[in-house]
This record gives structure tokens, C-alpha cells and sequence, in this order.
């Protein structure tokens, strides 16, 4: 049996560290998170007290009232619980303006339907003092705004439930844990929620507030031992998934832990499906880009020239790779970036032609050509290899200029050097 007695003094110590921990998380940081989790643990607090003071009760008009101040806290617990998930999983856009004020409004028309009972009786219809060997408990008779408000309840738990689930498959591993721990603790608070409608707990006594007593420090677990609202998971996923660099991460067998979009949009092989499993098998279409990072120098980068599947041209990336360390000094895995450099590289090509290849022709402009000439100088004068020297000219070329104009003349040129070309071998050089 349990002691009624004693459940008062419970639900104090939660009341009294849910108000600790509404100022704790304010006073830490402020941003829409905090204050959210503020208001949840305020309204744990009022219904903690007001369920407190309905079991110290002598009579049944105490309890009413003491019930009413409960319902100043209890309607808004499903919303705030409900609007932290939104918020901590980034999942705003999920919620309209109409959606968030009716999250709002229905808590509102609870509150003000239990306030107003005694004139319409459509939130109890019924409401007596029961004696039990423990204490006295109220039994009540639920009307059409009771099953509102536990339809909204249940509602909001789902939903809540949906958003950190999902969160938490697609999350880095550090946010992990402390992800767990909401999770965990909404799902605490829904189990007392669902014994108390059930009917499965002591007739007419409510554990839900005990179950929030619960859910309440792991939030708190969360806010201390993982940092939840200094990480503020929703800022990593804006910063990560907006980068314009493709991020990897993965763990010391170099299986894929977490990526963000831009890598998604890089490489095919990069999905959800594939988190778990070795870059070595997801990048075997790239043997360039494996070949990189068999290199025991840590960090690593390095340039790597790649034909995305599906794409017929090719691509520049600038590879980095950077263990990651816990502070005991443990590598848990590392994390690779892929800078597309694929339009620099073209432009420094194209500069790079510019400057060694004469721009009607195509073949080498005169600085160039002397260049390697002087380079194939140096090599006869150590090899003694034979090296032959042909310079050629267009007879009457000037006449061409004076008669057809230099646009003609342009053409001969070209169709000159295209003979030329035609008649050598690849490792000739030729210019003008």
C-alpha cells in the first residue's frame, strides 16, 4: 500500500526543485530553449504544490480548489513538453503560426473549462472524497473538456516522442546521449500519464506528478552533464548541414557516423542507409581518394581529382582529415571535409594556358617555347642525344594580309598549325 502521507512531502521537493531549475536554466543562458524549459518547470511546480496541498485536504471543497490550482500548471505540461521537442530538434517548420497558437489554445479552454466546472459540469461531472487506509483521495467523473485535455495530452506526448526518435537517428553522436535523456524522460512522464488514465495505479490517486518529479532532474540531467542548452543541438544542425564543404564524420574503423547535406549532394553513395558502414566499401568507385587516406600522416590533406558518379566531368576536392580526441586523449573517430575547388582549379588552368599557349594557334606562344627549348637544350648538352631544331615560315604571307586582310590571314595561320600537329609526334614541341 502506498503511503499517501508521505507523497506530500514528495511532491514539495519536486515542486521546490522544478521552480530551482526554471531559474537555474535562465539564469545559465537565455535563448527561446531555456525559456520554454522554464515554463514547463513552472507548471511542474504549480501542479506539484496543488496536488500536495488536494491530499492534505480535510473536505471536499479544499481538494476542488486545491484541483482548480493544479489545472493552472497541469494544461499547459502537454504544450510546453510538446514545444521543447520543436525546439530542441530544430523542427519548426513542422508548426504554422495556427498550428502553434492552437497548441496554446487548447491548454487556455482547458484551464478556463475547470476553472468554470461548478456552473456547466463539463469537465467533472462528478467529483467525491473517497477514504482509503492510506488517506483521502477525490474520484472524479470525466467530461467532454477532461477527454479534450487527455486526447491533447497524449497528442502532444506522441508527437514529442516522434520528433526526439527521429532526432536521434539522424544526430551526431555526441548529441546522442543527451537526446536519450529527454527521450527517456518524456517517456517516463507518458508511463505515469497512461497508469493514472488506465485506471492501473491506486484508484484516484494521480502518480503523475510523481513521474514529472522524475522527468524534470533529467532534464536538468541533460542541462548539467551534457551541456543541453550551452550545445544547443539545433545550432549544430544550421551550422552543419548549411556548410558549403561536405563534412564526414566517422569512427576509429572508419565507418560512417554522420554527414551533412552537402556531402549527400557530392557523392551518391553518402545516404542514411549508409551510416554504419566502412568508407572503404562506400568509396570504392574513388581508388584516389582511398589512396589519400592510407597515408599515416595525421591530420591529412590533400588534393584528389574525382568523376562523380553521374556526372561526366571531373572534379577537384580539397581533402582534410582531423582525429577527434576525448579530453582522456582516446581517439573516438575523425572528421573528413571536402572543399570542391573544382572551378579554381579551371580558372588556374585556364590562367596557366593563358600564359604558355598563344591564343590563335594553340600551340605554345613564343615565352613558352623558349622555355622548353632552353630545357631541351640542357638535356643534349648532358645526354648527347641527338636534337633537331626546324624553324618554318609561310611564303608570301604577307601578300595573303594585304589582299584578303588579316582575317584570312588569321585562318592560314590555323590551318598551318593544324597541318603541323598533324605531322608530329606528341612529345615534339612547336610554337610560334
Amino acid at each position: 500500500m502506498i503511503e499517501i502521507r508521505l507523497i506530500p512531502a514528495l511532491l514539495f521537493c519536486s515542486g521546490t526543485l522544478s521552480l530551482y531549475l526554471a531559474w537555474y536554466t535562465l539564469d545559465k543562458r537565455r535563448s527561446t530553449l531555456t525559456h520554454i524549459f522554464a515554463l514547463f518547470a513552472g507548471s511542474v511546480a504549480i501542479y506539484a504544490y496543488g496536488y500536495a496541498f488536494e491530499l492534505l485536504s480535510q473536505n471536499l471543497e479544499e481538494m476542488l480548489f486545491w484541483s482548480k490550482v493544479q489545472y493552472l500548471g497541469i494544461s499547459y505540461v502537454p504544450g510546453l513538453m510538446l514545444a521543447i521537442a520543436v525546439c530542441y530538434t530544430g523542427r519548426r517548420e513542422y508548426f504554422s503560426r495556427r498550428q502553434t497558437l492552437l497548441i496554446f489554445a487548447i491548454p487556455l479552454i482547458v484551464m478556463v473549462a475547470r476553472l468554470t466546472n461548478p456552473w456547466h459540469h463539463l469537465f467533472y461531472r462528478s467529483a467525491t472524497r473517497t477514504a482509503s487506509d492510506a488517506g483521502a483521495l477525490l474520484l472524479i467523473e470525466p467530461g467532454p473538456f477532461y477527454l479534450l485535455h487527455a486526447f491533447f495530452s497524449n497528442l502532444a506526448f506522441v508527437l514529442s516522442l516522434f520528433l526526439l526518435i527521429r532526432f536521434y537517428r539522424h544526430t551526431a553522436i555526441p548529441y546522442k546521449r543527451q537526446t536519450l535523456v529527454i527521450l527517456a524522460g518524456c517517456g517516463i512522464q507518458w508511463m505515469g500519464y497512461m497508469v493514472y488514465l488506465t485506471g492501473f495505479g491506486p484508484p484516484g490517486l494521480d502518480l503523475n506528478p510523481l513521474m514529472l518529479a522524475v522527468t524534470v532532474p533529467m532534464y536538468a540531467l541533460g542541462i548539467l552533464r551534457f551541456s543541453m542548452f550551452s550545445l544547443v543541438p539545433v545550432a549544430r544542425e544550421k551550422v552543419f548541414e548549411e556548410m558549403r564543404d561536405g563534412v564526414v564524420v566517422v569512427d576509429p574503423d572508419f565507418r560512417l557516423v554522420d554527414f551533412n547535406r552537402r556531402s549527400a549532394q557530392l557523392f551518391a553513395e553518402i545516404r542514411t542507409t549508409s551510416i554504419g558502414i566502412s568508407l572503404k566499401i562506400l568509396f570504392r568507385p574513388y581508388p584516389d581518394l582511398l589512396n589519400l587516406f592510407k597515408r599515416d600522416r595525421v591530420p591529412l590533406a590533400g588534393e584528389v581529382e574525382l568523376t562523380l558518379k553521374g556526372q561526366s566531368r571531373r572534379n577537384y576536392f580539397q581533402v582534410a582529415l582531423k582525429p577527434l580526441f576525448e579530453n582522456s586523449g582516446r581517439e573516438i573517430g575523425s572528421i573528413i571535409t571536402f572543399t570542391d575547388i573544382t572551378t579554381q582549379r579551371n580558372f588556374m588552368e585556364k590562367l596557366a594556358r593563358m600564359a604558355t599557349v598563344d591564343e590563335l594557334t594553340g600551340i605554345y606562344n613564343r615565352r613558352h617555347l623558349l622555355e622548353l627549348g632552353e630545357i631541351e637544350i640542357q638535356r643534349f648538352k648532358r645526354s648527347g642525344l641527338p636534337l633537331a631544331i626546324l624553324m618554318l615560315d609561310v611564303d608570301r604571307f604577307k601578300k595573303i594580309n594585304d589582299t584578303w586582310g588579316h582575317q584570312s590571314g588569321d585562318r592560314v595561320l590555323k590551318a598551318f598549325a593544324v597541318r603541323v600537329r598533324g605531322n608530329i609526334r606528341a612529345t615534339d614541341i612547336f610554337g610560334r
